[in-house]
């Protein structure tokens, strides 16, 4: 798989990408209103597929990318999403994924797109009432699995070649609720004796990107990223690659899902999981004229598509849970 796509595939998701309008038209659209465990309800207009369903529905995600690449990225599954189902998708842009579960939670998204660690915490400790339709994927017949990569400058600091060198170091994270970017960092530290909170100084950066692109600049001596954002990093951010190394691989992490809240009729997510997983994907995208190769279809929508969902993958994150007894890993009050 080509590494210089690899961001685009998994950070830059397609159906995070379905931004039809910024933040504050997505949640001041007259015709969509959705409160706390109601369905949206819209004024006006019918879906042509079904009757019963709604024409439009409001996607949240952590938001990173300008308004033009998202519209360009979105392009297939919008109207894939419109052809088929009669749907319209709108984005409320979080600033963390905790924003994005509270978002779903007040009923202000009924789509969000997940990470791992992000969904175990809506769906197990909040209990959110909602269901995946999806896993993201990069290729076909995978399982959407990535990996957190602990890396450092070589040249600023050449003692660090191991995870047991992490302590007394100045550590990035990206977020509380990030998968790559904390959950398994965190379980990774404490397999080598070091307390996460204290046997460090832990500084939150923001994102995966940011993390690398920290240790790079020196502002962090460890810095926690993923397979699919160090590229980007190379690539997009221009950082040589003489200056960031792997030094520490976590176990493979669950792919990422698209959780949809019960809100939505069942009967809509069923086929929104039957549109993802057959007909969302660059293979379709070529057959039906979208783009000419797969290559393209993959540079332009991020990712190759979606697989099946399938809860039984996050039981691994549940189990990293319990063992690093992260903050965030508690049960809803």
């Amino acid at each position: 798989m080509e590494q210089a796509r690899a961001h685009n595939r998994k950070h830059n998701k397609l159906v995070r990408r379905c931004l039809m309008a910024a933040l504050p038209l997505a949640l001041g659209l007259a015709t969509i209103t959705s409160g706390a465990g109601a369905s949206p309800r819209v004024h006006s207009e019918t879906n042509p597929v079904n009757a019963s369903w709604p024409t439009s529905l409001i996607l949240a995600s952590v938001g990173e990318e300008n308004a033009t690449s998202l519209l360009q990225s979105l392009a297939p599954l919008q109207d894939v999403f419109k052809k088929e189902l009669g749907l319209s998708l709108k984005v409320y842009t979080g600033t963390s994924y905790a924003a994005d579960i509270e978002a779903q939670e007040a009923g202000k998204a009924q789509i969000v797109e997940y990470g791992p660690f992000s969904y175990v915490i809506a769906y197990y400790f909040q209990h959110l009432k909602i269901e995946s339709v999806g896993v993201e994927l990069d290729a076909p017949h995978t399982n959407g699995g990535y990996w957190s990569y602990g890396v450092v400058d070589p040249q600023r600091t050449p003692d660090i070649t191991s995870v047991k060198d992490f302590a007394g170091k100045k550590v990035c994270f990206s977020d509380p609720s990030s998968t790559s970017g904390y959950l398994y960092p965190t379980y990774g530290l404490l397999l080598a004796g070091i307390n996460p909170t204290t046997g460090i100084t832990p500084v939150f950066a923001g994102t995966d990107s940011t993390t690398a692109i920290d240790v790079a600049k020196g502002s962090c001596q460890v810095g926690y990223t993923n397979n699919f954002n160090l590229p980007e990093v190379f690539s997009q951010n221009h950082i040589p690659r003489s200056e960031l190394k792997i030094v520490w691989t976590s176990p493979e992490i669950p792919g990422n899902p698209v959780g949809v809240s019960d809100s939505v009729p069942a009967s809509l997510r069923a086929a929104m999981e039957k549109v993802l997983v057959n007909d969302a994907n660059s293979n379709y995208f070529v057959a039906h004229g979208y783009c000419s190769s797969v290559t393209q279809c993959d540079n332009l929508t991020g990712q190759w598509g979606f697989g099946p969902p399938s809860d039984a993958n996050y039981s691994a994150v549940l189990k990293v849970c319990q063992i690093t007894k992260a903050p965030t890993c508690k049960l809803s009050s």
